[in-house]
């Protein structure tokens, strides 16, 4: 690596004539070809793939601080390429997303993000250029016109095509993670589970197939897809557990498969005595059918499952049409329609149920197929008190002892 001056030649010809502004006194300098055209000063060097690369400036001491600079990068293996970083976000972010493995459903939601919130703001902008101006991504961010979660989940992916971009060496760094950049924070809605009640309220104005919905639900805390996935095999009446591996994933309008679990944790969930007359007659009187899916995608390897509940002509359950037979269920027992009370609320009730009673956090996590995390920011305001629970440990260690023989043994506390 070096730095050329442009402008004169390193060595003159014997009838060239000095550069008459650029010389001083014994230090002649000799006209090049390009004198006065361009930038002056040129740094030329070869990149970490052996190609040659040059780069010109106005001034030597720019010159000689880039010299500097890609020497370290050279040597510290940290080089990134200046002409790399002259691609847009969006013909980045395409070539990222083709190249990604998410599920089906992962990757039409990031498309949609993109295509909707991405790119008719930030996709026709040079990377290299966001990279050095976090200010062009946070006006992005304070732009995006939706609810704080969802402006979450497309920072989210956002951000991954930057991270991609910097381990690919087209950029320096990630502008998400500048400390200029502020990111909406995530709202968590307090969770308002059901009574007992409700749930059996629910199951008497859904339509007799989907009755034991609720219950089962509401009892084992599994999600939508999990209880329209479940097959009669999964069922243990003996064991009292049911076994949770597979759900019925939705693609798009009309067309689901099966597939594995949400972060593939596979778990047998206890049932409740009280639970499993329903399951037994709803098994007597809507027997399981077999229905054939495809796997993971709709050209998957096809899948037979004899499931617990289905359509009268045999289908798999559809989330549209089963959510319009709950909503009119709800409206029927006089619950609100809100977001909060949707099939989901039945997941919620086991979870808040169970850490209420005090079962542990481990458990709940297992059983919910959750992270502890994920499990503490949602319900932690279920937790019994920690301050109830010593007294109540408390008072049962003390039990046997009266309240005479307490205060006697107290100093200072002889009774009269």
């Amino acid at each position: 690596m070096s730095v050329y001056d442009r402008w004169h030649k390193a060595r003159p010809g014997p009838d060239d004539e000095p550069c008459r502004e650029h010389s001083r006194g014994r230090n002649k300098l000799y006209p090049a070809a390009d004198h006065g055209t361009g930038d002056r000063w040129q740094v030329r060097y070869r990149d970490d793939h052996g190609r040659q690369r040059k780069q010109s400036f106005d001034k030597r001491p720019a010159a000689d601080a880039f010299d500097a600079k890609i020497k370290g990068q050279l040597a510290a293996g940290t080089f990134v390429d200046p002409a790399a970083g002259q691609i847009t976000f969006r013909e980045y972010a395409e070539q990222w997303r083709i190249s990604r493995t998410h599920d089906i459903v992962t990757a039409q939601h990031i498309e949609a993000a993109f295509r909707l919130r991405v790119y008719p703001v930030i996709g026709d902008h040079r990377m290299r250029l966001m990279a050095q101006r976090p200010s062009i991504v946070q006006a992005w961010i304070s732009g995006v016109q939706t609810h704080p979660n969802s402006v979450q989940q497309v920072i989210k992916g956002v951000s991954q095509v930057f991270t991609a971009a910097v381990e690919d060496g087209i950029i320096p760094r990630n502008p998400l993670t500048a400390r200029s950049v502020q990111k909406p924070q995530r709202l968590v809605s307090e969770v308002t589970p059901w009574s007992a009640q409700q749930v059996d309220a629910m199951a008497s104005q859904l339509p007799a197939r989907l009755a034991a919905i609720p219950y089962l639900g509401a009892a084992c805390g599994l999600r939508q897809g999990e209880l329209f996935g479940l097959a009669s095999a999964d069922l243990d009446f003996l064991r009292r557990t049911v076994h949770v591996e597979v759900q019925l994933k939705y693609i798009r309008a009309g067309v689901v498969v099966f597939a594995p679990l949400k972060n593939r944790k596979v778990r047998d969930v206890p049932v409740p005595d009280r639970v499993l007359p329903v399951l037994s007659e709803h098994v007597k009187t809507h027997p399981p059918v077999p229905v054939t899916l495809p796997w993971l995608v709709p050209s998957g390897k096809p899948m037979t499952r004899n499931l617990l509940f289905t359509w009268p002509v045999g289908q798999a359950i559809i989330r549209q049409r089963f959510n319009k037979h709950w909503s009119k269920a709800r409206r029927a027992v006089g619950i609100p329609e809100e977001r909060g009370n949707g099939c989901h609320v039945l997941r919620h009730t086991a979870a808040s149920t169970w850490l209420s009673a005090g079962v542990s956090l481990a458990k709940v996590s297992a059983y919910l197929g959750d992270t502890k995390e994920t499990i503490l920011s949602v319900y932690a305001h279920f937790l019994p008190s920690d301050d109830d629970r010593a007294r109540e440990v408390m008072n049962t260690f003390f039990a046997g002892m009266s309240e005479r023989s307490c205060a006697q043994n107290v100093p200072g506390g002889d009774v009269k």
